[in-house]
């Protein structure tokens, strides 16, 4: 007589296991890679300048920021290479916006595909995220060029550089997998998203230094500005180009929301897992 040791049937719509979905994840990590190379490539392909566009964008932001910020309101006084400051953080902002804005519509804007194969959600806000960082790879060329061209040379405080990507990347993947879900269940997070980002973006030190305005804020909105990761990781980006001051608050704070980010994302993105494109 023999003993049937076959598994417990699991029902098809049931949650997998933690470590199987991400064996799975990794299994398929192909889906989330190529899907983007693809996606960068025909981009800008029905346009003149076609991917020369992924270098021109961001420039021709720089430039309206630095006339209207630089010159008309002179927020470049005090701060030694201006240009170069701005650019930095016009760069990595974006790369947050740019990743959760597009991560607010991973879900959404792949339904057919969600109902067609199984496959784990998550790889959806990932390959939106790894998209935008290879396009941001291109700026981080533009800002070593720049950077020659302005007298601050290859030093070893650029090797740091991939190591902060990474920890910017923790951060803008777990916001995009949170967006993520909140889009699927109410569709006007991906209007009200662009609207935050407009916003933030006066807090966060991209245009002019916090310092400006730190005298004239107290309490809890000091509080916000001084643990407002956007302003983090403008800093380490700053850190390793410009040379400036990184203190081991700032790189806490960086590292703190990255992986708290990353970590509560990804659970707070799963738990719907199986509610995804059921419309």
């Amino acid at each position: 007589m023999t003993t049937d040791v076959t598994p417990p049937l699991r029902p098809v719509a049931a949650q997998q296991p933690l470590l199987v979905y991400l064996r799975e994840m990794w299994r398929r990590r192909d889906f989330a890679t190529s899907l983007p190379m693809e996606e960068v490539r025909a981009r800008h392909q029905d346009t003149l300048l076609g991917n020369l566009w992924h270098i021109t964008n961001p420039l021709l932001t720089v430039l309206v920021y630095y006339v209207i910020f630089g010159v008309i309101l002179n927020s470049s006084r005090g701060v030694d290479n201006y240009l170069l400051w701005l650019t930095i953080g016009v760069f990595s902002y974006n790369l947050t916006s740019k990743t959760v804005l597009s991560g607010a519509q991973a879900i959404t804007s792949n339904e057919g595909l969600i109902r067609a194969v199984q496959f784990p959600r998550a790889l959806l806000p990932v390959s939106v995220t790894f998209s935008h960082i290879i396009t941001f790879w291109f700026e981080l060329g533009m800002l070593a060029a720049l950077s020659i061209v302005m007298g601050l040379y290859p030093n070893p405080r650029w090797l740091a550089i991939p190591v902060f990507l990474l920890i910017h990347t923790g951060f803008n993947l777990g916001a995009a997998m949170i967006v993520a879900r909140l889009n699927d269940g109410f569709r006007d997070v991906a209007q009200i998203v662009p609207f935050l980002f407009r916003l933030g973006i006066y807090a966060s030190g991209v245009m002019f230094p916090l310092d400006k305005i730190a005298d004239r804020i107290h309490g809890p909105m000091l509080l916000l500005v001084e643990l407002n990761p956007f302003a983090a990781y403008l800093t380490l980006y700053r850190w390793s180009f410009l040379g400036l001051p990184l203190t081991g608050h700032q790189l806490a704070v960086a590292i703190g929301w990255s992986v708290f980010a990353l970590v509560w994302g990804f659970r707070f993105f799963r738990r719907a897992e199986l509610r995804y494109g059921r419309g």
